[in-house]
């Protein structure tokens, strides 16, 4: 059995950290988009997403991912820094052309690094 989806947010400067954990699926990926958003309409437009707790991704969260991803960097000009995905996990998001959007790092400091232009 694997855990609900939930995530945390966390802001620091111009960078949304979002820590997501357990199985996300259409109902989590209806959540994380409308904390994206939010945090959108607020003005900050780059976002660091820790997978380091996913246990497993369905595919309409793979689409939500995608939806939230296009939103940040076509719409709003922003970037999205990704770490801690598994191999197979990885690999999907790599063939749903996630990673078009996104950049994988090594960890949340290459990811700060990434975002902050340094």
């Amino acid at each position: 059995m694997y855990q609900p989806f939930a995530f945390t947010a966390e802001t620091r400067g111009k960078i949304e950290f979002l820590h997501l954990k357990g199985y996300l699926e259409d109902t989590g990926g209806s959540s994380l988009k409308a904390h994206v958003d939010k945090t959108l309409a607020q003005g900050r437009c780059d976002f660091a997403f820790d997978f380091t707790r996913i246990e497993l991704i369905s595919s309409p969260g793979v689409a939500a991912l995608l939806d939230v991803s296009t939103v940040i960097v076509d719409d709003y000009a922003g970037q999205v820094a990704c770490w801690g995905l598994d191999n197979h996990h990885s690999t999907v998001l790599e063939m749903s052309g996630f990673f078009f959007l996104a950049t994988q790092v090594a960890d949340e400091n290459e990811a700060r690094a990434m975002l902050n232009g340094d």
